[in-house]
C-alpha cells in the first residue's frame, strides 16, 4: 500500500509552530485537571511532524529523548537539517513502517497534531496500535483534530471542492491551480443562488478566507482524499482500544468552567458531571471546530490538597510587555474579560527583577498580590498562559542544560530569516517551548548576534536582507521598528534566553 494513502503530495506543508505541544504546557495542562506526568527528562515522540518545527524546538529546549517520525521526504529533510542544532531524532516512516521498528522504547508523551482528521481509518488503526504499544504506562497522548458541529456546514462544501479539483481540473494542472479552480467554481455556486449556501450563510465568508490562505495550508487542510471532523465521543471510542482514559482539553481556558460564555450556558456545563457529555455538551454550546485533547494510560491522580502544592510551585514567565496586554483574550467560543484588579498587579509582579520567572507561591506572598487569593492568581495564570500571554517555566537546571541547544538552532534559524519568512517561532530554553517573532524581529536579533549595537545598525541589516523581496519597508520606518523593538521585545527576549 502506498504510505501516502490518500495524503495530498506534490506541495509541502507550512512551517507553523503548535505551542500547545510543549512539555511544559501538557504537564500544566494535566495538573490543572489533578493527573501527574512523570518527571523530566521525558522521552517524547511526535507523530506527522510536518516541517519539524515543533519537534526541534521541543528537543532543543527541553530535556529528554525526542523523536519524530513522518512520511514525506521534503518534510523529513527540512526537520533533519534543523535536528543537527536541536539533537532530535528524525524518522521518515509512515504509521505502518514505525509499527514494524523494533528498537522503538516506551515514551512519556506521544503528540500528534490535526493529522488524525485528515488520515484514512486504516491509518487511524495503525495509529491506535502506535500509542497501545509505544506509550508508557501513566503516559500522555496529546490529540488535536477538526470536530464535530463546528464543520457541520463545511462538510458537504468540501466534497464539493475537492470533487471539482478531482475531476474538472485540466490535464497536468498543478495542485494550486485546482485548489483556485475549485473555490472559484463553489462562489458560482454560491452566485447562482445555491438554496445550500442560503442555508448556510456563513460558507461565503469562508470561502473569501480561503482565498486569502497559502496554497500549501488549503492543500494540507482541505484537499486530502481523507477529511472527516468526528464528534469528542466518536474520537474518545476510537482511543479506547490503546487504553487510553481523557484527562483534560489541553487548551487551559477551556478548563476554566465556560469562560466567555453566557451564565445559562456555564450553568448548564456545572450540572453535566459525566465527562463525555459535558465535553459534547461545550462543543455544542461553542459550535467548536477544532479540539486539543490530552489522554493517558492510568493516569497518575493527585488528590486536591496535592494539586494544589503542586500548582504553587509552578513557576511561570511572561511573554509579553505589561503596557500591551489586551482587555479582553480569546476564548473557545468567543472571548473572556480580563480582571483588572487581579491582572494589574500580577502582571506587574511578573515583570519585577526583569521578568525572571516566578512561581505561584512566591506571588501569594507577594504584597501587591498577597489579597487575591490562590484561586483567583491560578485562574488568572491559566487564562493568560491560555491567551499566550504567559508561559511556565523550567526549573534554572534545566534552563541552563537547555541553552546551548537552543542557541545552536536559534542560530539556524535566524540565517533562514535572511532569505525568508516562513518560519516565526525562536527555542527559549527558559519555557522549553518556542517564542514567536516576526520576520523583521528575527533579523534585528540576527545583527545583535553580528555585534551591531544599535537601531540603525538593526535596520540597515533587516533593509538589506528585506530588499530582494520587492516590497520593502523605507529605512526610517524598520529604524522605527527597532527602536521599539529595543524598548518593548528586546527585555523580553532576553529574559526568555532568546537574544
Amino acid at each position: 500500500m502506498n504510505p501516502t494513502d490518500g495524503y495530498v503530495r506534490g506541495i509541502d506543508y507550512t512551517h507553523g509552530y503548535c505551542a500547545e505541544l510543549a512539555p511544559e504546557l501538557i504537564r500544566l495542562a494535566c495538573a490543572a485537571r489533578g493527573v501527574a506526568l512523570p518527571a523530566v527528562p521525558l522521552r517524547y515522540l511526535e507523530l506527522a511532524f510536518g516541517q519539524g518545527v515543533s519537534l526541534n524546538i521541543h528537543a532543543a529546549a527541553c530535556a529528554g529523548e525526542f523523536q519524530g517520525i513522518d512520511f514525506n521526504p521534503a518534510h523529513t529533510a527540512n526537520a533533519q537539517a534543523l535536528a543537527a542544532a536541536s539533537g532530535a531524532r528524525v524518522l521518515a516512516d509512515s504509521f505502518e513502517a514505525f509499527l514494524a521498528r523494533g528498537e522503538v522504547p516506551q515514551f512519556e508523551i506521544i503528540a500528534m497534531h490535526a493529522t488524525w482528521s485528515w488520515i484514512s481509518a486504516v491509518n487511524r488503526a495503525r495509529l491506535v496500535e502506535i500509542v497501545l504499544r509505544r506509550l508508557a504506562p501513566g503516559g500522555v497522548f496529546f490529540i488535536s483534530y477538526n470536530c464535530m458541529p463546528g464543520w457541520a456546514s463545511e462538510v458537504p462544501l468540501r466534497h464539493l471542492l475537492v470533487q471539482h479539483a478531482d475531476l474538472a481540473a485540466a490535464p497536468g494542472e498543478d495542485i494550486a491551480a485546482r485548489i483556485d479552480g475549485a473555490i472559484a467554481f463553489a462562489q458560482a455556486v454560491s452566485a447562482a443562488g445555491a438554496r445550500f449556501f442560503r442555508t448556510h450563510a456563513t460558507l461565503d465568508a469562508w470561502l473569501t478566507d480561503m482565498r486569502g490562505r497559502s496554497h500549501a495550508y488549503l492543500a494540507h487542510e482541505y484537499f486530502n482524499r481523507d477529511w472527516q471532523p468526528m464528534p469528542f465521543a466518536e474520537v474518545a471510542a476510537a482511543l479506547a482500544p490503546a487504553g487510553l482514559t481523557f484527562v483534560a482539553p489541553a487548551m487551559l481556558s477551556d478548563q476554566l468552567g465556560g469562560i466567555g460564555l453566557p451564565a445559562d450556558a456555564c450553568a448548564l456545563l456545572a450540572a453535566t458531571a459525566q465527562p463525555s457529555l459535558r465535553e459534547t455538551l461545550f462543543d455544542t454550546l461553542t459550535n467548536r471546530r477544532l479540539r486539543r485533547d490530552l489522554y493517558a494510560r492510568g493516569p497518575a491522580h493527585l488528590a486536591d490538597a496535592e494539586r494544589d502544592e503542586y500548582l504553587r510551585d509552578v513557576s511561570f514567565v511572561l511573554l509579553q510587555h505589561p503596557d500591551h496586554l489586551p482587555q479582553r483574550v480569546t476564548v473557545t467560543g468567543g472571548e473572556a474579560a480580563l480582571d483588572a484588579a487581579v491582572i494589574r498587579p500580577l502582571v506587574a509582579a511578573l515583570a519585577e527583577a526583569d521578568y525572571a520567572p516566578k512561581s505561584l507561591r512566591w506571588l501569594e506572598a507577594h504584597p501587591e498580590c498577597s489579597q487575591i487569593g490562590f484561586a483567583n492568581l491560578l485562574h488568572s495564570a491559566l487564562l493568560l498562559t491560555s491567551a499566550g500571554l504567559l508561559h511556565p517555566a523550567q526549573s534554572r537546571p534545566a534552563t541552563d542544560a537547555a541553552a546551548p541547544r537552543c542557541a545552536a538552532l536559534n542560530k539556524a534559524i535566524l540565517e533562514r530569516a535572511r532569505a525568508d519568512g516562513k518560519m516565526a517561532v525562536l527555542a527559549s530554553p527558559v519555557t522549553g517551548a518556542g517564542v514567536y517573532a516576526v520576520r523583521r524581529e528575527m533579523l534585528f536579533l540576527r545583527a545583535i548576534s553580528n555585534g551591531c549595537t544599535t537601531g540603525d545598525e538593526w535596520a540597515r541589516h533587516a533593509w538589506e536582507c528585506l530588499k530582494p523581496d520587492g516590497d520593502v519597508p523605507t529605512r526610517e520606518s524598520l529604524a522605527s521598528d527597532a527602536r521599539a523593538f529595543a524598548r518593548i521585545r528586546l527585555p523580553l527576549l532576553r529574559a526568555l534566553r532568546v537574544a
